[in-house]
């Protein structure tokens, strides 16, 4: 599948559900095709009481589902499968000709839009009331009733009827002929509800099952109804097209087992061997005595229902209970489920998938005293998203660097943010801080010493050595975990620093010229002359970027940028202001050009095509000047051409005539449109960067200037950029410089998103 522009890649790549191959020595023989998923996304089956006393679903129905059928599958509310399993007044049935016939409708109404639809087999046992159903006492596996009240009917639960075997053999009979109605009227598939207290749950159970026959007792035996059940629909739909819902830790309707996690290990590994299309597992968080029952919190039984029983079934697994679309990215990247059920989200979004697709703001106002029962209002109703006029498009397309996929043109700048103190290892913090923004198309971290004697702002942290790599290893994770990329900036200050930074070590630049003014971060002592490198010190500062890059690589990041603008040493080595040297390094723009050149060979053999470099042509920090930019810029970027690089970053520096008393002419009278003037010798992936807007990058992007750009402030204050663009929110301009270097989280990792604050 072509990747698309979705902040939720793995969300929407498709899927063969319930697709079945065998391999033989030569050849793999397809069993079962598989039903065609476009995304992972599945409606859960949700109750909503809209049908008449005849249980047949209508008009409203059609419109309701076929309003949600972009989803991977839609199920549908639990359908009753006999008079006498009626749970919930207004639910339809499929228990008889003209209710399936209504059914047949909808499933015309979703298959004519593309859609897929499994519809949910409902048999409530103990959990209804005889008043529910024609005066029938519940059935169920013991005569056991539910503590407390039926909120339908306001009245106690009953003592339900335990069941006889020839009980136990019309209710499956009820099951099959319910699948072979469905079957008829088109549904592409089963799920059986056996979860949330229903019969099948009853049994297996042991809060509900206190049988001592043969559906009673040990675990087996408990699973024993519900297989039955399962093989009657298997032999009616195949087993490529049934999907069993479960919740081993819901003690919803006074359920609970002593061993949920023998019971469910059980039961998925006889479902496995029965080869059915899909188990949803919900994820529940009942605390202690739930409802007064008395029952163990259900984290207590089992923390995550998912790497629990994920190795125990060999089909899909469908994920459900209260997941954010995040959430259900990350989970499915990493292989913890297959789909995810949305309920709530699918109440109020009737276009969720393209919601999610294109990342626009979910509508989260459900009205519920709409959710059960009633007409059109709070059903069919809910708005289709509306998007801006001002949607900022060009930086919300996809781009493709050599093989690396971008979902959007907005990355994120290295900026330094000096959280990490000696000896400079990664935190837990710095992780948080990248993968708060990692919906950015891709992330540059903040420059990154490659040595000890390339340290300019005490607090950044470094990869010159193994620990710092594993720290950095922390981010990494973070950050791939929610679906984003990551290049780190590798840095060499240079003259640009002092030795009071780095234990005692002088500073080393292409030549012994001084920094003119005090460095800052050093207490704002004047920068000292530098010693003039040596070629052999030049060739080990090379093998400095090159251990740093292998570490980077071992850290797991994407690819890493060079740092050789702002008066840093690859800077240094290219500029006349700094180079007066007379060899192969110095004097002419082709020998000036030589060390950045080189670095670039060498690292590509460790990052082949993910190698970058940033550049600040007509930038005059750290005293730098050429006095032919033009010239000088021209040459690199042709030769730069020729390597392969992922992407070149420009910086539209804005020094005025004379900045810090330098000098120099003012950027502007330099060149006077850097990006026209630059990218006609630039072949590659162009990227621009310095206090521009996203109008006026998307505008830029849209002219062909460059192909992406490098936000840098605006990432501070708002982590959530990437939504607000897509969305045309409000950005959150209100800077706190105080925070910008040094400190804690505040000003760092504690920056709400647009969502969090409407709601503060």
């Amino acid at each position: 599948m072509e990747k698309t522009n979705t902040p939720y890649q793995a969300l929407f790549q498709p899927f063969k559900l319930g697709l079945i191959e065998r391999t033989g020595c030569f050849s793999t023989t397809v069993v079962s095709p598989g039903l065609e998923c476009n995304n992972r996304i599945t409606l859960s089956a949700m109750t909503r009481g809209r049908c008449g006393q005849d249980l047949v679903p209508t008009d409203q129905h059609i419109e309701y589902y076929s309003q949600r059928a972009a989803c991977g599958f839609i199920v549908t509310e639990s359908a009753s499968i006999s008079d006498r399993s009626l749970a919930y007044g207004g639910a339809p049935g499929i228990f008889n000709d003209v209710q399936a016939q209504g059914w047949k409708r909808v499933v015309d109404k979703v298959h004519s839009v593309k859609g897929n639809i499994f519809i949910q087999l409902l048999h409530c046992g103990r959990q209804t009331h005889s008043s529910l159903q024609n005066g029938q006492i519940p059935l169920a596996p013991s005569a056991i009733r539910i503590r407390g009240q039926n909120q339908i009917v306001k009245k106690d639960f009953e003592v339900p009827q335990e069941m006889s075997q020839q009980d136990i053999n019309q209710v499956v009979r009820q099951y099959r002929e319910a699948a072979e109605r469905a079957k008829k009227v088109g549904f592409d598939g089963i799920e059986l509800n056996a979860g949330h207290g229903h019969l099948p749950d009853q049994f297996l159970r042991n809060s509900a099952n206190k049988r001592t026959d043969t559906y009673g007792g040990s675990a087996q035996n408990r699973c024993k109804f519900l297989l039955e059940v399962v093989q009657q629909l298997i032999e009616v739909f195949g087993a490529s097209r049934i999907g069993v819902k479960l919740t081993p830790i819901t003690h919803h309707a006074d359920m609970n087992d002593s061993n949920p996690l023998e019971l469910y290990q059980t039961l998925l590994r006889a479902l496995s061997n029965l080869k059915i299309a899909y188990v949803v597992l919900k994820n529940e968080n009942d605390p202690d005595n739930f409802q007064d029952f008395g029952y163990p919190a259900s984290k207590k039984q089992i923390p995550c229902v998912y790497s629990a029983f994920r190795n125990y079934f060999t089909g899909s697994i469908v994920a459900n209970g209260g997941i954010t679309l995040e959430e259900a990215d990350e989970g499915i990247r990493l292989g913890k489920f297959d789909f995810v059920a949305f309920g709530q989200l699918f109440i109020s979004n009737p276009d969720l998938v393209e919601r999610a697709k294109n990342g626009y703001q979910l509508n989260k106002n459900i009205d519920w005293g709409t959710v059960f029962f009633g007409d059109s209002k709070g059903y069919t109703d809910y708005p289709k998203y509306q998007v801006p006029q001002n949607v900022q498009s060009e930086l919300l397309k996809p781009l493709k660097i050599n093989d690396l996929f971008l979902p959007n043109r907005i990355t994120m700048s290295a900026m330094d943010r000096v959280r990490t103190p000696a000896p400079y290892i990664p935190t837990e913090l710095n992780a948080k801080y990248y993968a708060q923004r990692a919906t950015a198309g891709l992330i540059v971290c903040e420059a990154t010493p490659v040595s000890q004697r390339s340290i300019s702002y005490p607090g950044s942290p470094c990869i010159y050595n193994d620990e710092q790599a594993k720290g950095w290893a922390l981010v990494t994770k973070a950050v791939h975990d929610k679906g984003g990329r990551l290049f780190l900036q590798l840095f060499h200050g240079g003259r640009k620093t002092h030795s009071s930074l780095q234990n005692g070590l002088e500073p080393w630049a292409p030549s012994a010229i001084a920094i003119r003014g005090n460095c800052y971060s050093a207490q704002n002592k004047p920068f000292e002359v530098p010693h003039e490198m040596t070629d052999a010190e030049i060739q080990l500062t090379l093998q400095e970027f090159v251990d740093a890059a292998k570490r980077a690589k071992t850290a797991g990041f994407d690819g890493v940028e060079i740092n050789a603008g702002n008066g840093h040493l690859p800077d240094q080595f290219l500029r006349d202001s700094s180079n007066k040297r007379t060899d192969q390094w110095g004097g002419s723009v082709e020998n000036r050009c030589r060390f950045v050149i080189q670095l670039v060979q060498k690292l590509n053999a460790i990052y082949p095509g993910r190698v970058s470099i940033k550049f600040t042509p007509i930038g005059h920090t750290g005293d730098m000047n050429d006095s032919n930019p033009i010239q000088l810029y021209t040459y690199l970027l042709t030769q730069l051409s020729k390597l392969n690089l992922a992407y070149v970053t420009l910086v539209e520096d804005k020094s005025q005539e004379n900045a810090e008393g330098f000098g120099y002419p003012a950027s502007d009278k330099q060149i006077q449109n850097l990006y026209k003037s630059l990218r006609p010798h630039y072949k590659g992936i162009l990227l621009a960067n310095h206090s521009i807007t996203p109008e006026r990058a998307n505008q830029d992007i849209k002219d062909g200037l460059y192909d992406a750009v490098s936000f840098g402030q605006l990432y501070i204050n708002n982590p959530d950029l990437v939504y607000r663009v897509r969305n045309a929110f409000q950005l959150n301009t209100n800077f706190d410089f105080k925070t910008y270097f040094g400190g804690d989280e505040k000003g760092y990792t504690d920056f709400p998103t647009f969502d969090e604050e409407k709601k503060q």
